[in-house]
């Protein structure tokens, strides 16, 4: 059984590890540590909301979605964990101007994790009124930690009227666990840069 809550500010250094568990697979210094942290703490203050599943006093997972401007504009402007805009900042340039001095095995992976977010452009159709912006977990925590962080997340956006959630992923994702819990592909695209697979667009109705 997982406790499911709201994010607070602590939760950053566990939330960064459930990032790095759910997307990449190489060995880690501590450069590396301090850019996913930075990376987890932006993620979550940029967006609406951000729940996190406990397990023995230990952050495992989360989930977090985004209201969208024309669903409701007061609440996309609102979010439940204060925005730290300095830590925005420091991220943007330290990542832009490699001030992380990332080692080369996880540069490599990210860099590929990141040209397939870059796939999320102009033409991707995410109208809708809530969007899953990520979904991870720790490795060793997968059985029904998923679920009962979709749970939660659904229940929050019926609290709050929406009727449309969509989610940007890949072909290299868990795109078969939105399919399970009755999300329907509405959109898939070939990735631009030379690499087999597709980006993809799923739509849950409420």
């Amino acid at each position: 059984m997982f406790l499911i809550r709201k994010f607070e500010d602590k939760d950053v250094p566990d939330c960064a590890m459930c990032f790095y568990e759910s997307f990449f697979d190489c060995p880690l210094t501590e450069n590396d540590r301090a850019f996913l942290r930075d990376y987890a703490q932006v993620l979550a203050e940029k967006c609406s909301f951000t729940y996190v599943a406990e397990s023995e006093g230990q952050v495992v997972g989360f989930i977090i979605g985004h209201y969208k401007k024309n669903f409701d504009k007061a609440l996309a402007k609102r979010h439940d964990v204060k925005p730290h805009y300095k830590a925005w900042f420091r991220c943007f340039f330290k990542f832009a101007f490699g001030g992380y001095k990332m080692s080369a095995p996880f540069k490599a992976q990210f860099d590929l994790f990141y040209k397939k977010l870059k796939e999320n452009g102009k033409d991707t159709p995410l109208a809708c009124d809530c969007e899953l912006m990520a979904l991870c977990s720790r490795r060793d925590f997968r059985k029904g930690l998923g679920t009962a962080l979709w749970e939660a997340f659904k229940e929050r956006c019926i609290q709050s009227g929406v009727k449309t959630v969509r989610v940007f992923t890949d072909t290299d994702a868990t795109y078969a666990f939105y399919e399970k819990r009755g999300f329907r592909l509405v959109w898939g695209k070939p990735y631009s840069f030379g690499v087999p697979g597709k980006s993809l667009v799923y739509e849950y109705k409420l």
